[in-house]
């Protein structure tokens, strides 16, 4: 019989912007447990890690852990990966910022635990090719991404054990691919059928190793997995065995597995993660839809056919959820904004240091303390979390997102206060990497981007004192998953005793879910212009099922940026048409935004009637607002001078002030989502709406005026 080395690990994290009881939750329920039963079972060696967000908090809350840490690393029992310090995901940020995070982390683990970290932890295990050079740059010796990766590169299962070794540019990186079988199996499986699993490998003729790492968070936070890993005494039976089986099973730590083995040979992977991941980052719906039907019918087939089968399997690639969801895309674009502020302030320090260029990271340089809190702060925005969707909630928990944008707005006004600039300026970037232009506005107040290509809309919407995007809303799209929610609640299977994992799982949070699954056409921005079908009620608003009447909402406008002394006025104009019955009738509108340094925007409107009759319109102008708590299921009222909301959360209050009464209309903005504990609706942020019935003579215009006010208090 020959021997299994077992390189076992765990990874815990925490996203910035988490609620503090889900941090404390998790501890008590997974962190702290599963080291309490490592603790007893001293054959059994570990490879760790934690992202520097819970490493962070820890420190704070709970030195115990850090002790029972350093007991683990004095007994040679455990082995400490670095990674990126805020959990990005490392191939979509720029390598300055690569450097820095695992720089960051590094230093960590070297000033609170005395040891080098060789091993990097990719956050989701998003691989690309030129990863390889970067790490190798950052004194990195290994990593570790999934067997899809391999099976992608065309290498048999059944050698998938050990690990392999990749370069660019002649930089070399070794790599252990975790076996996806064990994945699932642990800690799902019957731990004797998961021995017996093992032992199937020790038939080969040689020595092997096996990689399994994974969330440490389904070891306790998952749904039902505390009382099944330590109520049901799981993990301590999987490492009683283990132990038990120490002749040929042997538990080891990766930096020992090096040491002892060579690489099985070379390897380039391609772009990967694991395969779950490939499902949700597909962008188109449809096609969404048909890999779900494929791996459907994929696991009726034997096993032997499936596993056959299975290298040929690949979805989406990860950047495509900036695809998938433009808000996504905003974030991503918005952090590459921000870095790009950042890290010139960094290098007006490393200009000032000769000759050390080469070796220099902005955790070897003295930056002054505004730098060092900035370049931090991007960091922190750089938090994977809120950039995706899959299982988890991720982007579509609007807390993580306004986390993200708070650390990276505050990292821009740090830095744009060291910078000698004009206090209100314009820009006219393709911000969004869409090939228009799009044009940013910043005063001292607020950054505002504006969509031209897309009704002239304002798509952010930073208010600067506090911290806040007033548009971090979530459009409400389709999912392929709300094809298995319908199935779902349409036949009540019965529940399963058997413990499962979150990938098939299939529960919901409340009662008539399937009474929400709308979907808009257009993105959810601020200053969308709107043209109603005479008909249209709040509901058929509400639920995105009206009757548009204009060509306004989402296409292009004409745009003139005039520059005053301390203001800036923005107007946008657009020529097109509105139905009217049968008829289609031409019509001008004109916008126009102005903003000074004040927290007050003024928002005027012309609309021109350009045809030869009278015309009845119905003219509404749309702002989402990403306001942290849903107060009510919204209705419709007459605004007499002012509407306004409070949000105690972000510590800011909007108004809107109107010369004369007005009609509005608003309501929450909810979306279905799937989540690790169910499918779930979700408050993303109120939709308010004011609008005008008109009449507008030929030849003739309407306008009128409206002012916007942000207070912030603490």
């Amino acid at each position: 019989m020959k021997k299994i080395y077992f390189l076992f690990g765990i990874h815990n994290h925490q996203p910035i912007g988490n609620f503090p009881e889900i941090f404390e939750k998790a501890y008590q329920k997974a962190y702290a447990p599963f080291i309490e039963v490592l603790l007893r079972h001293p054959l059994i060696k570990l490879n760790f890690h934690c992202s520097g967000i819970l490493w962070e908090w820890l420190k704070e809350h709970h030195p115990e852990f850090l002790d029972r840490v350093k007991k683990l690393l004095k007994d040679r029992r455990l082995e400490l990966l670095t990674g990126g310090y805020y959990e990005p995901i490392l191939p979509v940020i720029p390598d300055r910022d690569k450097f820095g995070q695992i720089a960051k982390q590094t230093k960590f683990l070297k000033e609170e635990f005395g040891i080098t970290a060789s091993g990097v932890w990719l956050a989701e295990r998003v691989w690309e090719p030129h990863l390889a050079k970067s790490l190798a740059e950052s004194k990195i010796e290994y990593t570790i991404v999934d067997d899809t990766h391999f099976l992608s590169a065309g290498i048999h299962p059944e050698d998938l054990t050990g690990y392999f070794l990749t370069e660019e540019e002649g930089e070399t990186l070794r790599i252990f691919p975790i076996s996806q079988r064990l994945r699932y199996l642990i800690p799902f499986g019957i731990p004797e059928e998961i021995i017996e699993y093992l032992r199937s490998y020790s038939e080969r003729k040689e020595d092997i190793g096996l990689t399994i790492i994974d969330d440490g968070e389904k070891f306790g936070i998952w749904p039902e997995t505390h009382k099944h890993v330590y109520g049901d005494g799981w993990l301590d039976k999987f490492f009683t065995l283990l132990e038990a089986n120490a002749d040929w099973l042997i538990s080891m730590t990766f930096s020992e597995y090096l040491d002892q083995f060579s690489p099985r040979g070379r390897i380039y992977l391609p772009t990967a993660a694991y395969f779950e991941m490939s499902e949700w980052a597909i962008p188109n719906i449809r096609i969404g839809e048909d890999f779900s039907r494929v791996l459907k019918n994929l696991d009726v087939l034997p096993g032997v056919v499936k596993e056959k089968l299975r290298p040929f399997l690949k979805g989406g690639f990860w950047r495509n959820f900036l695809v998938k969801y433009p808000e996504a895309n905003n974030i991503h674009k918005k952090m590459l904004y921000v870095s790009e502020k950042v890290n010139k302030a960094v290098e007006s320090v490393k200009c000032k240091v000769k000759g050390k260029e080469s070796t220099l990271t902005p955790y070897t340089l003295h930056l002054t303390p505004q730098i060092q809190q900035a370049l931090d702060l991007l960091y922190a925005g750089q938090c994977n979390c809120a950039y995706w969707h899959g299982v988890f909630g991720g982007l579509y928990l609007p807390h993580l997102r306004q986390a993200v944008y708070r650390n990276l707005i505050k990292a821009e006004d740090i830095v744009n206060s060291l910078i000698k600039k004009e206090k209100i300026h314009s820009d006219l970037i393709d911000f969004n990497c869409d090939g228009k232009e799009e044009l940013i506005v910043e005063t001292s107040t607020y950054n505002l981007y504006f969509d031209l290509a897309q009704g002239g809309t304002l798509f952010e919407w930073d208010f600067i004192p506090a911290g806040v995007n007033l548009v971090n809303v979530l459009t409400r799209r389709s999912e392929v998953y709300h094809k298995h929610l319908q199935e779902y609640l349409k036949e009540r299977p019965k529940e399963s005793e058997t413990v499962k994992t979150i990938h098939e799982l299939v529960k919901v949070k409340e009662e008539g879910l399937e009474n929400y699954l709308f979907y808009d056409w257009y993105n959810r921005n601020c200053l969308i212009d709107h043209f109603l079908h005479p008909h249209t009620s709040w509901d058929d608003f509400r639920k995105c099922q009206y009757g548009e009447q204009g060509d306004f909402v989402n296409q292009s406008y004409n745009l003139e940026v005039k520059k005053g002394k301390n203001q800036i006025k923005i107007h946008f104009r657009r020529r097109g048409v509105v139905w009217s019955g049968e008829e289609k009738i031409p019509l001008s509108l004109e916008k126009e935004i102005v903003v000074d340094n004040s927290a007050l925007i003024q928002v005027n409107y012309r609309l021109g009637n350009f045809s030869t009759s009278v015309i009845g319109i119905w003219f509404a102008c749309e702002f989402n607002l990403a306001l942290s708590e849903k107060i009510d299921d919204g209705g419709e009222l007459l605004v007499k001078n002012s509407w306004e909301r409070i949000d105690e959360n972000q510590k800011m209050k909007i108004r809107f002030d109107f010369p004369k009464p007005v009609n509005v209309w608003y309501y929450p903005l909810e979306t279905v989502s799937s989540s690790e504990s169910g499918f779930e609706r979700t408050y993303q942020g109120t939709i308010f709406l004011p609008h005008w019935k008109l009449n507008i003579k030929p030849d003739k215009t309407w306008s009128t005026s409206f002012s916007i006010t942000v207070e912030h208090f603490k």
